[in-house]
């Protein structure tokens, strides 16, 4: 039992933190193609900070959305990709 959770919790674990690099990228790549975002942060006043907690923002949301797809998906796939899962 122990085994099975913690096989779960680290897949969760992976899968969040490969989810939370896109989404941590996302405002960057953004930033980076935009122009028109880009002028957001320029135009404001403490754009720098801004954009600093926008991405850390990103980031959170990848790490949770991860964490609960690998939580589902290791729950369906089950452990080291067996065809029945639970």
């Amino acid at each position: 039992m122990f085994e099975f959770v913690t096989t779960r919790l680290m897949q969760g674990f992976l899968s969040g933190i490969g989810l939370a690099t896109l989404f941590y990228f996302y405002p960057i790549m953004k930033h980076l193609l935009n122009d028109k975002y880009r002028r957001k942060f320029q135009i404001s006043e403490f754009g720098k900070e801004l954009f600093k907690i926008e991405t850390i923002k990103y980031l959170r949301k990848g790490l949770i959305y991860g964490f609960i797809y690998g939580a589902l998906v290791g729950t369906v796939i089950g452990p080291f990709g067996a065809v029945l899962g639970v």
